[in-house]
């Protein structure tokens, strides 16, 4: 992770990175951070993280946009949720 962190921290402050390679590096980024914790790890980052992540997103946003963002993700949310109390 921390070579990881490093390579995406080297490329960003060489300028070779567009802004367009942000969301790409962010996933991979998260790939590999999600790869070594255990399970239990995982859900308390995202407990922790989820909502320090949205308000940074959300803050950035005009209020239409907001609101179309935070309906998406509402419903895709739920849909994974529902699937889960199905199982």
């Amino acid at each position: 992770m921390k070579d990881t962190m490093q390579k995406v921290m080297e490329k960003m402050m060489s300028g070779m990175m567009k802004p367009e390679d942000m969301p790409r590096m962010m996933e991979s980024m998260m790939d590999s951070v999600f790869k070594e914790m255990r399970p239990e790890d995982r859900m308390e980052f995202m407990r922790n993280m989820m909502p320090r992540c949205m308000n940074m997103m959300f803050s950035e946003l005009e209020p239409a946009d907001r609101k179309a963002l935070a309906q998406s993700m509402l419903e895709r949310m739920m849909q994974v949720l529902k699937h889960e109390l199905e199982r």
